[in-house]
C-alpha cells in the first residue's frame, strides 16, 4: 500500500493539549527565544481575559493562544510551529504547581493533579507523577541549555538564585513573581486563574501524520506551517540541514559539530541575507561548478535533501561551508586585494544582480583546492565579470546573467579557464530593430536610468578615470545632480523634455557623500564647488576646480560622451 499523508486539526484546551501529548523540540529548531517582553504580554493577556469574566463555568468564548503544528514519531509529537508558546506554557504551569504545592491546604489536590498531568508522565498504577519524565523535551542544538529546561521542569529553581544564564530561568522566575503578586492581591480567586489557564485557554492543534515516512511528514508539516503562519518566521533550510547532520553524528562528533554550528550562526555581514543560509548557497553553487551543473538553480532544501543528502549525512558539507566561510569572511586576517579589485567590488555590489558572488566564490575554492594563487588572476576575473554584467544589464538582458555565471564556473572546473559563453560583443556592435525604432547599445546606455545601475556605472567610470581613488570613502554614496533637479526659471529656460535630458543624463551625475549632497542640494553650480572641494571623491574634487562658473547643457553632453567612450572601450576589451 502506498504511503499516505494525513492532517488532523483539533481545538484543545491547555489541559488536554499538554496532558495528552509528549512533546519534542527537534534538533533543527532554534533556541528558546521568548524573553520577558513576550512573557509579560502573555501574562497580561491571560489575566485581562480572566478579570474580564473569561473562564467562568458558562463562558463560551475561550482565549485562543494560536495554532501549533506537530507531527508524530512513535509516541512523541515533534513541534514544527509552537515551541515558544508550548515551552512558555510549561514554565507557567510549573510555576503554578510549585506555588500550589508550597501552599497546599488539602483542598486543591485535583488542581495539582491536573497541573502534574500536563507537566510529567503519570504512573498508571500509583497515579504518581514522575518529574524525571517531563512532557516536553528539547533536542534543539543549544549546548547544555536544554538541560536547564529539564532541571526547571523537574525541581524548579531556588528562590535565592540570581545568576540566570538562559531565558528558561528568567521567564520561569518572572511567572513565579507574577503568580505571587496575583495571589496576594486576589487570594480568593487565584485557583480560578489556574483553572482558567487549563480549561479556557485553547490552541488549535494541527497534526501531520499518516503512514508516510518521517521525512515526508516533516516536509508536509513545514508546508502546513508556512501556509498557516504567514506572519511568523519559518524554519530556515539550514535548520533542517542541522538536524540531518546532527542526527548522523555521535558522542564527541556531536559536541564538535554543535560548537562549529553555533559559531557559524553568529556570523553577520552587511546585508540581511548574509550569514549561514548564504554560506550554504555559496556552497551549493560551488558544488554545481564542480559537478558541471548548468541547469536552472533550485532551492537549497531540494538541492541538499534530495540531490546531495549524502553530504549532510556524512558531514562533509561542513568542509564545504568552511571553505565558503573562509572566502566570504576571511580567515582571521585581511586579504590583500588590490585597489582595483576593491573598486570593482564596489561596482558589482551596486548592481541588483549578486550572482557574481557565486563565480568569485567558486574561483576562490578552485584556487584553494588546486594550489593556485586566488589573488593573481582576481582583477582579470572581476573586470570580465563587471563588463559582462553591465553590458547585459544596460541592454536589458539581465535575466540571462545567471546562465553566464553557470557557464563560467562550470568551465573553470572543466578546463581551468573561465568561459562565460556570452554574446556581449554582439550586443555592443549590434542593432535591435523593432516596429517603432532601432536600438543600439548607445541608445540603451543613454536610457539607463535606474539608481543602482547609474551608481554602478559612475563607480566604474571613477575606477577607470581615477585608479588611485581611495576606497571606503563612505558606506553609501549618493547620486548628486550637478545641474540641479530643481532650479529658478531665470537661471536657464528649457522645455520639459530638454530639462529631463539635461538633469538625468549620466554626464550630470557624480557620486558624493550624503552630508555634502544635502548641503549642495539645488544650489547653483558655482556655489556647489566649495562642497565638492571637501569630498574625498577625486572626481568631485576635480569638478570643484572646473574653470567655468556655470554647468550647462554642453558641459553635460561633453561629460556624457567622455564617460560613454571610456566605458565602451572597457566593455570591448573585457566583455570576452
Amino acid at each position: 500500500m502506498a504511503s499516505k499523508l494525513e492532517m488532523s486539526t483539533l481545538q484543545m484546551d491547555i489541559l488536554d493539549y499538554l496532558s495528552k501529548n509528549k512533546f519534542v523540540v527537534p534538533e533543527y529548531q532554534r533556541d528558546y527565544a521568548w524573553e520577558l517582553k513576550e512573557c509579560s504580554q502573555l501574562w497580561e493577556d491571560i489575566t485581562a481575559f480572566f478579570e474580564g469574566g473569561g473562564g467562568g463555568e458558562l463562558d463560551q468564548n475561550p482565549y485562543f493562544l494560536g495554532s501549533v503544528v506537530i507531527y508524530p514519531i512513535k509516541d512523541q509529537k515533534h513541534i514544527v510551529d509552537g515551541q515558544q508558546r508550548t515551552t512558555t506554557l510549561m514554565l507557567l504551569l510549573k510555576a503554578m504547581h510549585a506555588k500550589l504545592t508550597r501552599e497546599n491546604n488539602g483542598k486543591m489536590q485535583r488542581l495539582l493533579d491536573n497541573l502534574a498531568s500536563c507537566l510529567w508522565e503519570i504512573d498508571g498504577v500509583t497515579g504518581e507523577p514522575n518529574p524525571a519524565k517531563p512532557h516536553l523535551v528539547s533536542h534543539a542544538i543549544s549546548g547544555d541549555k536544554h538541560q536547564i529546561l529539564q532541571n526547571i521542569l523537574e525541581k524548579g529553581l531556588e528562590q535565592d538564585e540570581e545568576q540566570d544564564s538562559s531565558n528558561y530561568e528568567k521567564n520561569y522566575r518572572y511567572f513565579c513573581a507574577r503568580l505571587d503578586e496575583f495571589a496576594t492581591e486576589h487570594p480568593t480567586t487565584f485557583h480560578n486563574l489556574c483553572l482558567c489557564v487549563l480549561h479556557s485557554c485553547i490552541v488549535l492543534s494541527v497534526e501531520c501524520g499518516g503512514s508516510a515516512s518521517e521525512d515526508e511528514r516533516l516536509e508536509y508539516a513545514l508546508r502546513v506551517f508556512n501556509t498557516l503562519n504567514t506572519r511568523g518566521l519559518p524554519l530556515n533550510d539550514t535548520d533542517i540541514f542541522k538536524s540531518v547532520i546532527f542526527s548522523s553524528r555521535s558522542g564527541q562528533e556531536r559536541e564538535a559539530f554543535i560548537a562549529q554550528w553555533q559559531e557559524l550562526e553568529q556570523l553577520k555581514y552587511n546585508k540581511e541575507e548574509d550569514g549561514l543560509p548564504f554560506l550554504f548557497r555559496l556552497g551549493m553553487h560551488n558544488l554545481r561548478a564542480r559537478h558541471g551543473d548548468k541547469s536552472r538553480e533550485i532551492g537549497l532544501r531540494p538541492f541538499f535533501l534530495n540531490k546531495h543528502r549524502n553530504l549532510l549525512k556524512d558531514g562533509s558539507i561542513m568542509q564545504e561551508i568552511a571553505k565558503m566561510r573562509e572566502y566570504w569572511y576571511g580567515n582571521g586576517g585581511t586579504r590583500n586585494y588590490s585597489l582595483k579589485s576593491h573598486h570593482l567590488y564596489d561596482v558589482l555590489c551596486a548592481l541588483e544582480n549578486g550572482y557574481w558572488q557565486f563565480l568569485d566564490g567558486a574561483y576562490y575554492v578552485y584556487c584553494l583546492e588546486n594550489g593556485k594563487d586566488y589573488l593573481k588572476g582576481h582583477e582579470e576575473l572581476l573586470m570580465r565579470t563587471c563588463a559582462h554584467f553591465l553590458v547585459y544589464t544596460i541592454s536589458r538582458h539581465s535575466g540571462q546573467i545567471k546562465d553566464l555565471i553557470y557557464h563560467a564556473y562550470t568551465s573553470l572546473y572543466k578546463t581551468g579557464t573561465i568561459d562565460f559563453k556570452a554574446g556581449s560583443q554582439d550586443i555592443l556592435e549590434g542593432v535591435v530593430t523593432t516596429q517603432r525604432s532601432e536600438y543600439t547599445f548607445r541608445t540603451f546606455f543613454e536610457a539607463a536610468q535606474t539608481k543602482r545601475l547609474t551608481k554602478s556605472l559612475l563607480a566604474l567610470n571613477m575606477c577607470l578615470k581615477y585608479p588611485e581613488q581611495p576606497t571606503g570613502v563612505c558606506e553609501k554614496p549618493e547620486i548628486e545632480h550637478i545641474f540641479p533637479k530643481k532650479w529658478q526659471t531665470n537661471y536657464v529656460k528649457l522645455s520639459p523634455k530638454e530639462a529631463n535630458a539635461l538633469v538625468e543624463s549620466i554626464g550630470n551625475k557624480i557620486l558624493l557623500e550624503k552630508p555634502l549632497n544635502i548641503k549642495a542640494s539645488n544650489g547653483y553650480f558655482d556655489a556647489k564647488k566649495s562642497k565638492y572641494a571637501k569630498s574625498k571623491f577625486l572626481e568631485a574634487q576635480d569638478l570643484a576646480k572646473f574653470p567655468k562658473s556655470d554647468w550647462l547643457l554642453e558641459d553635460i553632453k561633453a561629460r556624457t560622451e567622455e564617460i560613454y567612450q571610456r566605458l565602451y572601450a572597457f566593455f570591448k576589451e573585457y566583455a570576452v
